[in-house]
């Protein structure tokens, strides 16, 4: 037990030099690596919580008052994961309507305060007796209620800007990544709630779990660190090197070379008007293999195969949507044409890359 103690006082002391280098960190928003460095030096403050816990020495006057203070915090990493995506993605910094956030926080603290408001000596006296929770109205489904909060805000996160503009290919998976990691928290630690709710495993062996635990918060903390390059048109391959294309045998010169004649076929043969378009199709187009076509679509114009292909039809159909009053074409016509294979799929890729509905931009088309 000694040597798990001492390898958490270690992850104490490298979370709380993550957290100061996330303060210091002049490469990308200031206000976002504010955020990542309060929410590394919580989870520090939280794993010191627990090898204090594991050594006996909360139970001493010295650190007494360590008891439950970190109840409050299982509710504010969620919100904190949320406004570092949110000013990462749209540039939008705190907003009043953030405090309700905190409603969850401050609700912890109201029910804990008849504990936090104990002097030294009755805390000591109350611990040691363990009857922290006779003197607080902390109810038996409280923890339950916090684990549905750090799933909805891994869902809730994601959810809310997957579709922002902003947010490319490479942008995107990042994002999976980053809110993954925070998912991955959230599941061990409802691992160990519910071995230990069930007595499947006794508290005291709680470490395995959190050494889990903080190898996700590990995994936060470098995808923080890498998002200002992802986010600024480094590819993510290059970044993420444990996602890298593993032996394409693509050099620089010939992706490039590959890009130019990809641009060429698109132009030239109008691939895309095939509602039946697959990658596969594309790579014969290319005589490349389809791991290779992928990557070009994806490092070069930052977009999956999919939306290549759509960005490209719906420039098609805003052609022909400036020119309805000629063609006398309907939008369901229009959807087929350029490749969609229903009304639905067209007005939802239009909406992503132009911001309007295709019936919004004819109009506005005939009235210029």
């Amino acid at each position: 037990m000694d040597f798990i103690i001492l390898l958490f006082l270690c992850f104490v002391f490298l979370g709380l030099c993550l957290s100061i280098l996330f303060l210091l960190k002049k490469k990308g928003d200031r206000f976002a690596n504010r955020v990542l460095a309060l929410y590394t030096f919580l989870f520090a403050t939280e794993l010191l919580n627990n090898a204090l816990r594991w050594s006996g020495g909360i139970k001493e006057a010295l650190f007494i008052h360590f008891n439950l203070a970190h109840f409050p915090l299982w509710t504010v990493y969620g919100p904190l994961l949320f406004i570092y995506v949110r000013r990462v993605v749209t540039d939008k910094g705190l907003q009043w309507k953030d405090i309700l956030f905190l409603i969850p926080t401050v609700a912890i603290i109201a029910t804990l305060a008849p504990f936090y408001a104990m002097g030294t000596e009755q805390k000591v006296a109350v611990v040691n007796q363990g009857m922290e929770f006779s003197y607080i109205p902390w109810p038996s489904y409280g923890i339950w209620i916090v684990i549905a909060l750090l799933f909805f805000y891994a869902f809730f996160t994601y959810f809310s800007f997957w579709r922002n503009k902003k947010v490319g290919y490479r942008e995107n998976r990042w994002m999976k990544w980053f809110v993954g990691a925070y998912f991955g928290f959230a599941l061990m630690f409802t691992l160990y709630i519910t071995l230990t709710w069930f007595g499947i495993m006794h508290p005291k062996y709680d470490y395995f779990v959190d050494i889990v635990i903080v190898f996700f918060i590990a995994m936060l903390s470098f995808f923080g660190f890498v998002q200002p390059e992802v986010f600024e048109g480094k590819s993510l391959q290059k970044v993420l090197p444990f996602i890298k294309y593993q032996k394409t045998g693509l050099s620089d010169a010939l992706s490039l070379e590959m890009k130019k004649k990809l641009l060429r076929i698109m132009e030239s043969e109008q691939p895309y008007l095939n509602n039946e378009l697959r990658l596969d199709d594309l790579s014969r187009l290319m005589n490349l293999s389809r791991n290779h076509t992928s990557q070009i679509i994806n490092e070069h114009f930052n977009l999956s195969f999919f939306d290549f292909i759509n960005k490209y039809r719906v420039k098609e159909a805003k052609n022909l949507l400036m020119n309805n009053v000629v063609n006398g074409l309907t939008m369901t016509q229009i959807a087929y044409d350029v490749g969609f294979n229903n009304r639905a799929s067209f007005y939802k890729a239009f909406k992503k890359f132009t911001e309007a509905t295709p019936s919004v931009y004819r109009e506005q088309a005939n009235a210029s």
